[in-house]
């Protein structure tokens, strides 16, 4: 999932985020404790409609995971009253991660949200009975062909479910894999030393202000003096 690829979905470029590819691996990864089962009732799912509210269903257990690594006070944001769309907005505002993975976020969630609000559409196939749905299937396919490298699932010709779920495998995957980076960032950023470290350095940086300031004025009035 780490391997450093042209267009690999698990890295970006530099300043486009605060971690921009995997840390290496410090830390025990879970995936397989409790992915598998949600990856079983995926497979054994036959019809489009319930396999995309699942998948969306799964990948938002996986943002509270996110969410829950780096934010002190989870419960004030990941309860009862808080909706998909301001989870992403969270990551996004946050900017901790490849900035793609939002927008594969959001494409899943929009195409959720056609096949949950539109009685008419219960496959792929019947994007032509949905205003949304077909810009949504778009964005699906970009996303597919600029990752491509990281896909597994879908082959030209074959069902679009296999798309969906292979850009719903990298999302959840990404997110699972920078946890760590997140959960090393937070766990170093609260520790005493490192407060510390920041009080002291916000004392140089006071001293150097004012020393600028004083020089500055020196300059005005003594322009002589170098």
């Amino acid at each position: 999932m780490s391997n450093k690829k042209e267009h690999s979905v698990y890295i970006s470029n530099k300043n486009n985020c605060l971690f921009t590819e995997q840390f290496d691996s410090w830390e025990r990864f879970d995936w397989n404790e409790d992915m598998p089962p949600y990856f079983k009732r995926l497979n054994e799912i036959n019809d489009d409609r319930s396999f995309v509210i699942l998948a969306c269903s799964v990948m938002e257990y996986q943002i509270d995971r996110f969410l829950k690594t780096f934010i002190p006070k989870p419960e004030i944001i990941i309860n009862d009253n808080a909706n998909l769309n301001n989870k992403i907005l969270i990551i996004q505002a946050f900017n901790l991660i490849p900035p793609h993975f939002v927008q594969i976020m959001n494409t899943i969630r929009n195409i959720r949200n056609d096949f949950a609000h539109n009685l008419n559409i219960d496959s792929f196939s019947d994007s032509n009975k949905s205003e949304k749905l077909p810009k949504h299937i778009k964005e699906m396919e970009r996303l597919w062909e600029k990752f491509k490298n990281d896909m597994c699932y879908w082959n030209k010709g074959e069902s679009l479910r296999l798309m969906y779920k292979d850009i719903w495998r990298v999302c959840v995957e990404g997110l699972r894999v920078y946890e760590s980076n997140v959960r090393l960032f937070r766990q170093e950023t609260e520790k005493v030393e490192f407060i510390e470290h920041l009080q002291k350095l916000s004392t140089e940086l006071a001293d150097k202000r004012e020393k600028d300031e004083q020089e500055a004025v020196l300059k005005i009035y003594m322009p002589w003096r170098k």
